[in-house]
């Protein structure tokens, strides 16, 4: 296990986006919102209609359109801004792979997430690999090792409404401190992977660490892309 792992495990579960966090998650895990941003051929106020309602879901608030699409502008324009100094804080990231991992997706009210989340932090003393756990506004996600998602589901489908998400691959990405004073790296290891035609099917991210949810089948292969870009 390495200390770039352990220490994601410690990180206390997630508060509510900030709608410009909520605005670049959406846009990482959709490649053709992506590029269209990057090549600028995209209208902003028909993009934030369009993800209104799911950036009210991950804040959990109701942000007016206008403050979604001055969200959108700047992400827009971090695409191409300081690339130069995002692909040097890069290079002094640290990598782990867990190659079989359960996504599932807890679904709750409104007030309820904490006590969602403390079921799932019981369930995990259980286990050798405590799961990493995020609370979201309306729900809560577990990342779980595939050998120990099975009680996890057992247990908690007796209580809630679950979703799962089985056959993935978690990358962590252990960045330098720098790294909070320099915009863009997040986007750069998006357009990464979609230039080696590689979608996320999520993302969570704080001060040093950047989760990437993949397809199982594609878990290798973003670690060998992201280690390249690291080491060359």
């Amino acid at each position: 296990m390495s200390s770039a792992r352990a220490r994601l495990r410690d990180v206390p579960p997630e508060d509510p986006l900030t709608i410009s966090d909520a605005v670049s998650r959406i846009i990482m895990r959709n490649y053709l919102l992506h590029e269209s941003l990057r090549m600028k051929i995209v209208n902003f106020h028909a993009l934030a209609s369009k993800i209104l309602h799911e950036v009210a879901e991950l804040t959990g608030s109701k942000p007016k359109l206008e403050t979604v699409v001055v969200a959108i502008m700047r992400f827009s324009d971090k695409l191409s801004d300081k690339t130069a100094e995002a692909v040097d804080v890069l290079k002094d990231a640290k990598l782990s792979l867990l190659g079989s991992v359960t996504d599932i997706t807890v679904v709750g009210k409104s007030g309820s997430t904490m006590k969602i989340v403390e079921d799932v932090l019981k369930l995990s003393q259980r286990f050798s690999v405590t799961p990493n756990v995020f609370q979201l506004p309306h729900s809560v996600k577990v990342l779980a090792d595939e050998d120990e998602a099975e009680p996890i589901k057992n247990e908690l489908s007796r209580n809630y409404s679950i979703h799962v998400r089985e056959n993935t691959a978690m990358i962590s990405v252990r960045l330098s401190p720098s790294a909070e004073k320099i915009p863009g790296i997040a986007a750069l290891i998006t357009e990464l992977l979609y230039r080696n035609g590689i979608s996320m099917l999520d993302v969570f991210y704080g001060y040093e660490d950047l989760l990437l949810i993949v397809e199982q089948r594609f878990g290798p292969r973003v670690y060998e892309i992201l280690s390249k870009e690291i080491t060359t």
